[in-house]
């Protein structure tokens, strides 16, 4: 059968941002296949389900393993994710078959009263689910008050801006500007200030390995230098333990075949904040082995095992 002649099955969560992003995938397949003709199949996944533990209490793939399981089964041909959702171990019969361009990789700031983070408050609440920003945001100021803010992005906003249940949140850039809130955002984080999440910003799509039409499309939309920074980033996760319990993050860029890789590897508290940093014209898997040996050589195994005992 032509590939003109199939409806390709695209799974996505429910959620506003999931939908919009989707949307933006299927305009980037469809510039590269015109002809080809999609629908699109919401799903709910565990992560959607429960909104009231935070992310890591619920375990890996809370919002991907329903997609992968409807891939599996055949109800779908490809899963669009948010690439940091995604572990880095993939389900046998499943591939990672594209990555496409980053949008902003950096958090930003949504405050109650447009107040820039160094001037909250002493005992300011903010809320995050994430505990890699729970690390970051303490180091630097350890005189604020985490909170856990659960819920989709538009649904998060709302709890700061218009229920105050907390005085500023911290999200990601890139969910801001897809659902067109970028106007909320009082401050953004330079990289070097708060290291963004593994592979945030990057949409990507999971079809299966062996079905050529869906794999062959998927990979029409994908951005080489993205997937390059994307695969650097998955590398160090892998190599420290993509389901451990620490804060960890990691930022790649590429300019001229050299990657540079910054990484870090925190407690929770905040107390403890090891970064690396590697450049040079190194493979993916290269860069990110030799950024988790870096930060190994400064203690991050430390910080590991004795975070795989608390409770986030």
């Amino acid at each position: 059968m032509p590939i003109s002649d199939r409806v390709f099955r695209v799974g996505t969560r429910k959620s506003r941002l999931a939908r919009i992003q989707t949307e933006l995938a299927l305009c980037q397949l469809q510039a590269s296949h015109p002809n080809v003709r999609f629908e699109v199949i919401g799903i709910d996944t565990h992560g959607d389900k429960n909104r009231t533990a935070s992310i890591h209490q619920l375990g890996e793939a809370v919002f991907t393993k329903e997609l992968e399981a409807a891939l599996l089964n055949y109800e779908i041909d490809l899963a669009v994710h948010s690439l940091k959702d995604l572990p880095t171990e993939i389900p046998l019969g499943l591939c990672l078959a594209s990555v496409l361009t980053r949008e902003d990789p950096r958090d930003a700031l949504v405050s109650r009263d447009s107040q820039q983070f160094d001037r909250l408050r002493s005992g300011a609440r903010i809320g995050t689910g994430s505990p890699r920003r729970c690390a970051q945001l303490l180091a630097r100021r350890p005189d604020l008050d985490i909170v856990l803010l659960r819920g989709n992005v538009d649904t998060r906003v709302r709890k700061v801006l218009d229920d105050g249940e907390a005085d500023a949140a911290v999200l990601a850039v890139a969910g801001l500007r897809r659902l067109k809130l970028e106007h909320v955002i009082t401050e953004y984080f330079d990289p070097a200030v708060l290291l963004p999440a593994i592979g945030q910003g990057f949409l990507a799509i999971e079809t299966r390995a062996q079905d050529t039409e869906s794999l062959n499309l998927a990979q029409a939309a994908e951005d080489s230098e993205a997937r390059h920074c994307a695969n650097a980033e998955r590398a160090f996760l892998a190599a420290v333990g993509g389901g451990c319990k620490a804060p960890v993050a990691a930022y790649a860029t590429r300019r001229d075949n050299e990657l540079t890789i910054d990484g870090l590897v925190a407690s929770v508290d905040g107390k403890r904040v090891l970064q690396a940093h590697v450049q040079g014209n190194l493979s993916p898997t290269q860069a990110g082995l030799l950024l988790k040996q870096r930060l190994y050589a400064l203690g991050a195994n430390g910080i590991i095992a004795a975070e795989e005992g608390v409770v986030v």
